[in-house]
């Protein structure tokens, strides 16, 4: 990574920027090879530290992958943060899913699942957890008949590779016991596995599950309470979900017991998930009503014995 600011000409903002605390995310392009890419910037106050601590760990992966992000460049001074990164096509996930007809929503979000999966297996084959699925953290690009899959923002990503002591943000609503309660001791896999099965389901029901006005009572929900069925999931799909998403109650709040009981809860949790999410998609795929997705996992996977 070797350039300047000067080296980008900014175009448009990207995505919603209201809510955006640290600053803001445009579409640029590189003057010399006239690459697009994506430059978020930060200006520094007391208040950002955990965003600024994002943007240095986001730049730290870094791929040659044609669904996941690659660090162009990154720029740091007293004042402000810039990073820049490779640009990926495609729509989020929940815009993408909004023009879908209801008919076709089944088949077609197992179509993109099976480009999904493959990608989050590489990078856990790489001790890498995303940390923060979530419906805006995935590109979706249609060509032809055919989707093209790309994931993006790991600014809570983990390497599991090295120590991880710092503290994590996390996206309520979609993260797993473990990464609630910061146990980052215990993250892996199952735990991008949890919020993918988090994703299908708020996809089918237009809202996230066990949902609470008060941010600690909706964390306790998610600490403690199963995922509950809804009427709109399609036939099938529920029992899968429940086991991606599976996770052990406390018997009381996790902050009164002991290190060890907490620790035995979240592992049991985990451990009644899937062992991988290709065994999710093969789930999917015994679904009677799948036919047309064997020849895709044939093709992604090989065929099996």
């Amino acid at each position: 990574m070797a350039g300047t600011l000067e080296n980008y000409t900014l175009i448009k903002k990207l995505g919603n920027q209201k809510n955006r605390k640290f600053g803001e995310v445009y579409l640029a392009q590189n003057r010399f090879n006239l690459s697009f890419c994506v430059f978020k910037t930060c200006i520094k106050t007391p208040d950002n530290s955990n965003i600024q601590t994002q943007l240095r760990k986001e730049a730290e992966f870094s791929f040659q992958h044609p669904s996941l992000p690659e660090t162009l460049d990154f720029f740091e001074d007293d004042e402000k943060i810039t990073l820049v990164k490779r640009y990926l096509k495609g729509e989020t996930l929940g815009v993408f899913w909004g023009k879908i007809p209801s008919r076709k929503r089944a088949a077609s979000l197992l179509s993109i699942l099976s480009k999904i999966i493959p990608t989050l297996e590489f990078l856990h084959e790489n001790k890498i957890v995303h940390c923060d699925l979530k419906p805006s953290n995935i590109l979706v690009e249609q060509i032809g008949e055919e989707f093209h899959i790309s994931l993006i923002d790991f600014g809570m990503a983990l390497n599991m590779a090295k120590e991880n002591k710092r503290s994590t943000l996390f996206p309520l609503g979609y993260a797993a016991p473990e990464l609630l309660l910061n146990r980052l001791d215990l993250v892996n896999h199952r735990t991008d596995q949890f919020a993918l099965g988090i994703i299908i389901w708020k996809m089918f029901a237009s809202k996230l599950p066990l949902t609470h006005p008060n941010p600690s009572v909706f964390t306790n929900l998610q600490l403690t309470h199963p995922l509950p069925n809804h009427s709109d999931l399609p036939k099938g799909w529920y029992e899968i979900l429940q086991k991606m998403c599976y996770k052990e109650s406390f018997r009381t709040a996790p902050n009164l017991l002991s290190q060890e009981e907490v620790t035995t809860v979240l592992k049991n949790g985990m451990a009644g998930r899937y062992p991988n999410l290709e065994s999710c998609l093969f789930e999917f795929e015994k679904l009677p009503q799948r036919k047309k997705t064997g020849l895709i996992n044939r093709i992604l996977f090989g065929n099996r014995s």
